[in-house]
């Protein structure tokens, strides 16, 4: 008898345990714009907003260290009629992205996060986090009313991967609506290993069509610049990156970041405690939160 009641009080003790550590887990979503910088857009640019969309996870290994993981969605996009160059303008190119993200990152907050079981402290958190992440994006034009993937198509006269490695930062807030709900606000960077995203790299020009997968597809999307100056083989397709400073003269940024493209995502963030609604008097500093139930000796 004496056995099976320390079976079943150790049952609930675990139970109790997971449902304690399950208060330290967030589940959450996230949505907002996107704004990216690369051979088209090198300069801010509202008429080129994107749209983001994400869910993460995040569980909190301590008042101040936290661990997250992203699924999410960016939508980019340039278009060379909105550039103060005047180069650029008679290149005439335009482009939409789909960028789809994985990140893992470690977030930091400023303010001990004490809100977990009964206690209630520091509703308003701010932090700043880093990791890495993977993203798979396909660069897309229209043309004629028909929108055509453009990697396949080796515009510049070469192959390249649509997926990348990304180093993800961002600086956010988060407020506690309640035990169970964070409002919050997040200021996104992301810098790329590629410098595709809009299917221009720094340093390509225009090539024989003949020499790519799809000649006819290849002449109609040269033929979009304005002027005859700029598509004939050999003629620049991108002024970025070492090109900037000889050439393109643009004050901006591109003569340090020209090499990859990146994107700033700011979004809003919604999560939810797992386990919230659970008590049990909590301590500062992370571990585990409440109080398990001890075994009572049966002697």
């Amino acid at each position: 008898m004496r056995k099976y009641l320390y079976t079943i009080c150790l049952f609930f003790s675990t139970i109790s345990i997971s449902f304690v550590n399950a208060q330290n887990l967030d589940i959450g979503l996230n949505i907002g714009t996107s704004h990216y910088y690369g051979d088209v857009v090198n300069e801010f640019t509202p008429s080129t907003l994107g749209s983001s969309f994400g869910l993460f996870a995040r569980y909190r290994l301590s008042g101040y260290f936290t661990a997250k993981a992203t699924l999410g969605v960016v939508n980019i996009n340039g278009d060379d009629q909105y550039s103060s160059s005047s180069w650029q303008i008679n290149r005439n190119w335009a482009f939409k992205t789909s960028i789809y993200e994985f990140l893992a990152q470690a977030e930091y907050n400023f303010i001990e996060d004490r809100n977990r079981g009964r206690r209630f402290a520091n509703p308003f958190i701010p932090y700043i986090s880093a990791g890495i992440g993977y993203i798979s994006f396909s660069p897309t034009a229209e043309l004629t009313g028909t929108t055509y993937a453009l990697a396949p198509l080796q515009l510049s006269g070469y192959a390249y991967s649509t997926s990348a490695l990304v180093v993800p930062v961002a600086l956010g807030a988060r407020a506690y609506l309640s035990r169970s709900f964070q409002l919050g606000f997040e200021l996104g960077f992301r810098y790329t290993t590629t410098s595709h995203l809009d299917d221009i790299a720094p340093g390509d020009v225009y090539v024989d069509p003949n020499v790519t997968p799809n000649p006819k597809l290849t002449r109609l999307f040269y033929g979009r610049a304005i002027s005859v100056e700029n598509n004939q083989k050999g003629d620049l397709r991108s002024k970025m990156g070492n090109f900037a400073k000889t050439i393109y003269n643009s004050n901006g940024l591109n003569e340090f970041f020209g090499k990859y493209d990146f994107y700033f995502v700011p979004t809003i963030t919604l999560a939810y405690t797992i386990g919230s609604s659970g008590g049990g008097g909590g301590r500062s500093g992370g571990g585990s939160f409440g109080k398990a139930i001890r075994c009572p000796r049966f002697f």
